[in-house]
């Protein structure tokens, strides 16, 4: 882990989705488009070391790594106490 001094830190993560299709006809689709994230911070340290500590970071990150590396995704239902098959 890196522990450099931050004096002052605000990150905001923001994200464009679409939806299409009809949920009644049953063909509604969703996705994401882009996510950005935007980091500010104060420091007493390098940009080279801040540079550094951000690309640990976001290299780090579990959910940055599933979006640009896509995992397989399971769906489990149990209705009533019952397995319910759902068909995508």
């Amino acid at each position: 882990m890196m522990k450099l001094p931050i004096n002052n830190l605000h990150v905001k993560v923001g994200a464009r989705y679409h939806r299409a299709g009809s949920i009644l006809a049953g063909t509604a689709t969703a996705g994401c488009d882009s996510i950005r994230t935007d980091v500010e911070l104060e420091s007493e340290e390098s940009e080279d070391r801040i540079a550094d500590l951000i690309r640990v970071a976001e290299n780090s990150c579990y959910t940055i790594g599933a979006l640009r590396n896509p995992v397989p995704t399971e769906l489990g239902v149990v209705l009533n106490g019952q397995t319910l098959q759902v068909t995508r």
